[in-house]
């Protein structure tokens, strides 16, 4: 069987995530509110201030990420051409967060900042990769604890399902309050804010 496992070399695989790291490590932040216009694809992180009197205040160290997530090329999943994306995936997919976080009864837009990096040409064939890499090294509360930040409208006939532990904790989303399936318990929900721990 041993010639089915592919010897990649583990220090080949950290010398390059630790190159996008530190990349992003050293972009700046901006407001969720007002990100500048830019096009392209790749990886972004949100942050809440640490002024901000939200619940996460005491659980979250200063400027620790939330939550990650990505936006690749069209066509991506069907094997198009890597190269420069068209349009502004990345972008559109913080104003979708930033609209969830407006609806949210609890939160208040102006205390969330966020930053991203593009990927462009082959580097874009690897986004859903560093992804990954990124939420294991940060253990983001919003990805790996609490579910439900990133999720689509339920389509139509699906709205038989229970709320999201997101829309739990931050009720508002317009098509939160449509769901007809059983709620979560709270509390269960707040003892994994409670017992989180980042890495």
């Amino acid at each position: 069987m041993n010639n089915h496992i592919a010897n990649i070399s583990d220090k080949i695989i950290d010398e390059l995530c630790n190159q996008v790291i530190d990349y992003f490590d050293k972009s700046p932040f901006f407001e969720l509110s007002n990100i500048p216009p830019f096009q392209g694809a790749g990886i972004y992180a949100l942050y809440i201030k640490p002024s901000s009197k939200t619940l996460y205040k005491d659980v979250l160290p200063a400027m620790y990420p939330i939550y990650i997530g990505k936006a690749v090329p069209a066509g991506s999943r069907q094997g198009v051409k890597s190269g420069v994306t068209k349009g502004s995936p990345l972008r559109a997919r913080l104003t979708k967060h930033l609209s969830s976080i407006e609806q949210a009864n609890n939160l208040d837009a102006s205390d969330f900042l966020c930053r991203f990096i593009v990927l462009e040409g082959k580097s874009s064939d690897f986004i859903s990769a560093f992804e990954s890499i990124f939420i294991k090294k940060y253990n983001t509360l919003w990805n790996s604890h609490i579910d439900g930040f990133g999720i689509n409208a339920p389509g139509s006939g699906r709205y038989n399902q229970s709320p999201s532990e997101w829309d739990t904790l931050h009720p508002g989303r317009y098509y939160a309050s449509q769901l007809t399936g059983s709620p979560r318990d709270l509390r269960q929900i707040m003892q994994k804010i409670v017992n989180y721990k980042p890495k």
